[in-house]
């Protein structure tokens, strides 16, 4: 399985939560998209501290920048989410093997997420997340799909991608583009027990405060150096 993480200016976090898996799976083929704005170079002084600890580096220029707005919570996300997503897959997509695509915030203290997916076949694995009540472009869904972390085997999901780039909820989004989609064609899809909407069940934390996170892998004995 590749462990594949987008990182658009949250690098110090990233570094982190790769860390947390190199520390329970240290063979592990993991792999990171570095979106920049207008030149790779915003990354030099960091992607080097990412190949020392075995991480593949790709770099790809942003797409999407809304400057002051936020898509944190906001119809903007699907923007942003699936502009990550559909990078990676256009990198793996003749691959016939898992891979599971993380964003920054992503990481991990026991492995029981990992785990799981390791030993599970899919095309197509998903968690919860609850879906927002006004969609833009969509109908209102009852199952929400988590944006922040998605597995997939992408030789057989070719023909739904790329998802496509809109003003739209991501839960919603991912939901109609590909959860329903795998659904209606029989495909094998399964659900991450481990990402309950906030609830990650003792594997990491729903978070984006680096604090937080340093706090929970001294916890849980997780060994990291910071950028």
């Amino acid at each position: 399985m590749i462990i594949f993480y987008k990182n658009y200016k949250r690098t110090d976090r990233t570094f982190i939560s790769i860390q947390s898996v190199k520390h329970m799976f240290p063979d592990i083929d993991v792999r990171c998209l570095f979106l920049y704005d207008t030149d790779s170079s915003e990354y030099d002084l960091d992607i080097e501290k990412f190949k020392s600890i075995g991480v593949t580096c790709y770099l790809d220029k942003k797409t999407y920048n809304f400057k002051k707005l936020s898509a944190a919570g906001s119809s903007l996300n699907g923007y942003y989410f699936t502009e990550g997503i559909n990078k990676i897959y256009n990198i793996v997509k003749n691959y016939d093997t898992k891979v599971l695509i993380l964003d920054e915030d992503s990481y991990f203290t026991n492995g029981d997420t990992i785990k799981f997916l390791l030993s599970n076949q899919f095309d197509l694995g998903w968690a919860y997340w609850k879906c927002p009540p006004n969609p833009v472009r969509y109908p209102k869904r009852d199952i929400g799909i988590n944006g922040s972390i998605l597995a997939i085997n992408p030789k057989n999901l070719s023909k739904y991608f790329p998802i496509p780039e809109v003003q739209e909820y991501i839960e919603h989004l991912l939901g109609f583009e590909l959860y329903d989609k795998c659904i209606n064609d029989g495909l094998s899809v399964i659900k991450i027990p481990t990402r309950l909407y906030d609830d990650y069940c003792g594997d990491g934390t729903h978070t984006n405060d680096i604090e937080e996170m340093k706090l929970e892998l001294v916890k849980n004995k997780i060994n990291f150096k910071e950028l």
